[in-house]
């Protein structure tokens, strides 16, 4: 595989630059850190995702892939990077009521330490880098009032922990993203706008292909059927000579995914306390983006073929390489919640458009130019 992992155990990290410091003028491709989309209370249970399932083997080996540590689904390849992603995953059964008993409304980042500890260890490794880096705890984290406050807030604050681990890790010229805390650690160069100092394409521009009017952006309704992600990350005209978060390049689109991914994952890791009777779009943010990354690749291709050369073999193919490693951790994940309507607000709709052929050939592209079998 064409990419380079750091396996290191990790050392603390400088300051995180501050948010300013990600607009243009200042030049950082790093990790964004900008506003989480809320999570969405709709009040009761929607229908259960009923796209997916693992399929009966047609050779009869595949029933022996494991499905607690690698995607065993029919969104990867077994043969590929993507279905021979590995990860344990998070254990949602681990007894935390005495943490939960023991709460001290004065100290929740000892309180979410613990909890990570015991139910989901990447979440953990993030929290505690990201927060050694520029106290992503206490910028985040809202309620504090109930130990249950805390859990609820917990799929935000890993994810936006994981943004400043991100940026810590990451210079001027490239991206490193932490995948898990194995440790798994990709770093790939060159990925902003051509704009910024990189080699691809103002992650905005998707708004214009022939799949945004599928699910257009909502601009500032909310209501049902639009898209309310797209208000916040494809924002902005990048030829108009103003900074706006959506004229960062595929780097940061990808960032979003990584963290997405680490969203669901917390999300699964307390799906008993997240269960209350109502839904949140924990498979909703990581289905939008795995939309917006497949849509990407496809105006790539047809629009931008510099930008796409190098997303499938530029810096010896490592954000070919990459993107395949987040696929497949990503639908390790769809796969495990599938039907926990607690989790979900309109995923069923946005597993409809993610696994639109022609969306799912870019990645079989992919796949065809790592020479997967």
């Amino acid at each position: 595989m064409a990419r380079r992992l750091l396996a290191h155990r990790f050392l603390p990290l400088a300051c995180l630059v501050a948010a300013c410091g990600l607009a243009p003028g200042c030049g950082d491709t790093r990790a964004e850190v900008d506003g989480e989309v809320p999570e969405t209370d709709a009040g009761t249970m929607l229908p259960p995702d009923v796209d997916g399932g693992t399929p009966p083997p047609e050779d009869g080996g595949s029933m022996e892939r494991d499905a607690s540590t690698m995607p065993t689904g029919p969104r990867v390849d077994p043969t590929c990077i993507d279905g021979m992603y590995t990860e344990s995953l998070p254990a949602p059964d681990a007894d935390i009521s005495d943490l939960v008993a023991g709460y001290d409304p004065g100290d929740p980042t000892a309180f979410i330490e613990a909890v990570l500890s015991r139910r989901y260890g990447t979440g953990l490794e993030l929290v505690v880098e990201g927060d050694s880096s520029r106290d992503c705890v206490d910028t985040f984290l809202r309620e504090t009032g109930t130990a249950q406050d805390v859990i609820e807030q917990l799929p935000t604050v890993v994810h936006e922990c994981g943004h400043f681990y991100d940026n810590a890790l990451s210079d001027f010229g490239s991206n490193t993203y932490a995948i898990n805390d194995t440790p798994l650690q990709i770093s790939c160069a060159m990925g902003d706008s051509t704009d910024r100092g990189g080699q691809t394409f103002a992650r905005s521009r998707i708004r214009d292909d022939a799949y945004a009017e599928l699910r257009p952006p909502c601009d500032g309704t909310f209501g049902s059927g639009c898209d309310f992600y797209a208000d916040i990350y494809l924002d902005g005209d990048p030829d108009d000579g103003t900074f706006d978060g959506g004229d960062q390049g595929f780097n940061m689109l990808f960032e979003e995914v990584v963290q997405y991914v680490n969203s669901i994952a917390t999300a699964y890791a307390f799906t008993g306390e997240l269960d209350t009777g109502g839904s949140t779009s924990q498979r909703d943010g990581i289905l939008t983006f795995l939309w917006y990354l497949t849509r990407y690749l496809r105006m790539a291709r047809l629009d931008y073929p510099s930008a796409y050369t190098h997303l499938l073999e530029g810096d010896g193919g490592c954000w070919r390489d990459l993107i395949l490693t987040v696929w497949g951790r990503a639908w390790l994940y769809l796969d495990t919640t599938m039907g926990m309507g607690h989790l979900g607000i309109a995923d069923a709709e946005l597993m409809t458009l993610v696994t639109d052929p022609d969306l799912l050939a870019e990645i079989q592209r992919l796949r065809d130019a790592a020479s997967c079998p």
